[in-house]
């Protein structure tokens, strides 16, 4: 008989003892197994390649100028097709720091809307990980065409029909994007910023249109940084203050899918989902963890109370043991998914990208050196930003200045994850204290009107400024698994729509 599972409010925890130091010597299988369970394949170390011009500001007090810092452009319209456009562009922009001897590249690929690209929204898109690739989104379904074992088609659910798509390698080191790295999302955040001036730079065309970040996974931990970067430097640049030719960057709106924002929340709610919610874990393994998951608990609480990096290294590294039970043959992503547990049968897509990303033509067309190796997921990358402790944090209270401040934030959940549970969501969600949250905890969740299975709980005026949707038959990769139902849900939010006619 497994125990029940405390609520929230009887989550009264003391103040604990560290977790025991000789735990940190797991920590190589453990963060390996992380990287396993998220659904990420054929890991490898990162290579790096070519250098060139610094990137440094020119100090006019004018917009940055582009012949002062190293950036390429690519015409990359012919390796994906739409059903109403191709154009695509990607490249490189060398980040502050970068130099012949120590590179600090960024790599995007740019996808413009199909439909009036100069006044469409420019959607940032990253990947999670930490030290996953943010070009799986656009081609698992965002951009104007999808990955097939034997290169690309059309999507007729494409995001960039209606928005441009800013597809970024998000931190260095990650994806095509290499040289030298942070192992912080603070850090990252900054490193974005930079990008995000520099491309505007070479792209003023888009630099008055609306702008939205969107990621999941542990994107829920590098977006509100990189949300709070951004709002930090526009309003010093309202007064009069701010980096040097740094412009103005229209932040509008945040969409997170299944994320990461709080170690307690995860791994409070993780076990619900495995053992009660689905039958992830056998009761033998459920019993196990439950055991166990007081001692985790303390430790996070530990790390928030006293967040030393010992204290936040070790709290990660006990918990992770709890994502790395025998599933039986289901894949942790989606728990419908019935395989052997092998990331390329369970999920086909990552491979296949793999294989095209790392073909000489595909490097040949994005402009990338013939040297580097695409990888779904860094394992360096992540194991600095593990080391760095920065799992541990409660990245979810950044969103409360945000929303104070007018940024809307969505949150669309597939409820078949079991990676990030769809509780650990709520339960974050709820603890947050802002203008809309004691609405929030009361509202209820309205069925989406249509044949699609889905709920919507949206506080304020058109899609909301604080806005909870759960997608039934989606599990962590949302668009992958629901490109219709996600392409509408983007829509509506990015264009502010309300949800449901009146």
């Amino acid at each position: 008989m497994l125990p029940s599972f405390p609520s929230e409010k009887e989550l009264h925890l003391p103040v604990p003892v560290a977790a025991p130091a000789a735990q940190r010597a797991r920590s190589w299988s453990l963060f390996r197994a992380l990287v396993v369970v998220v659904g990420l394949v054929q890991l490898c170390r990162f290579a790096l390649s070519d250098s060139s011009t610094p990137a440094q500001g020119d100090g006019s007090g004018r917009a940055i100028s582009t012949d002062s810092f190293f950036w390429t452009r690519n015409d990359a319209s012919s390796l994906c097709p739409g059903e109403r456009g191709n154009a695509s562009y990607s490249g490189y922009i060398g980040l502050n720091g970068d130099s012949d001897d120590s590179p600090r590249r960024s790599f995007y690929w740019f996808f413009e809307a199909q439909v009036d690209p100069e006044n469409a929204p420019v959607v940032l898109t990253i990947g999670g990980g930490p030290g996953s690739s943010g070009l799986l989104n656009p081609l698992f379904g965002q951009s104007h065409c999808t990955v097939r074992e034997n290169g690309t088609v059309p999507n007729p659910n494409a995001w960039s029909e209606n928005v441009n798509v800013l597809a970024l390698d998000h931190p260095i080191g990650v994806g095509y994007s290499y040289g030298l790295g942070v192992d912080n999302s603070r850090d990252a955040a900054h490193d974005v910023y930079d990008f995000l001036q520099k491309w505007f730079a070479v792209n003023p065309q888009y630099s008055r249109n609306n702008f939205v970040v969107a990621s999941g996974s542990y994107g829920g931990t590098y977006v509100p940084h990189i949300a709070t970067v951004i709002h930090e430097h526009n309003k010093e640049l309202a007064v009069g203050r701010g980096p040097v030719g740094a412009q103005h960057i229209n932040l509008e709106a945040l969409m997170l899918s299944n994320p990461m924002s709080d170690a307690r929340s995860w791994f409070t709610w993780h076990l619900q989902q495995a053992c009660y919610n689905t039958d992830l874990y056998n009761a033998t393994q459920c019993a196990h963890y439950f055991s166990i998951l007081p001692q985790c608990l303390e430790g996070i609480e530990l790390a928030y109370s006293e967040p030393t990096l010992d204290n936040r290294v070790e709290a990660t590294q006990f918990c992770l043991q709890m994502l790395i039970g025998d599933t039986h043959g289901r894949t942790t992503d989606n728990i419908k998914h019935k395989c052997t547990g092998d990331a390329l049968e369970c999920n086909p897509e990552f491979g296949w990208a793999v294989d095209l990303l790392n073909s000489t033509e595909t490097k040949e067309i994005l402009g990338v050196p013939q040297e580097l190796t695409f990888t779904p997921v860094n394992v360096e990358v992540n194991q600095n930003f593990s080391f760095a402790g920065d799992h541990t944090q409660q990245a979810f209270r950044l969103y409360e200045p945000l929303l104070r401040d007018g940024i809307r934030i969505l949150h669309y959940i597939g409820k078949l994850d079991t990676i990030v549970g769809w509780p650990s969501t709520l339960s974050f969600l709820r603890l947050m204290n802002t203008q809309f949250s004691e609405e929030f905890r009361t509202a209820p969740d309205i069925p989406w009107p249509s044949e699609d299975i889905a709920t919507v709980r949206a506080i304020g005026p058109g899609a909301g400024n604080f806005t909870l949707v759960f997608m039934a038959e989606a599990g962590h990769f949302v668009t992958k698994d629901q490109p219709a139902l996600a392409k509408k849900i983007m829509q509506h939010w990015v264009a502010n729509e309300p949800w449901f006619k009146s």
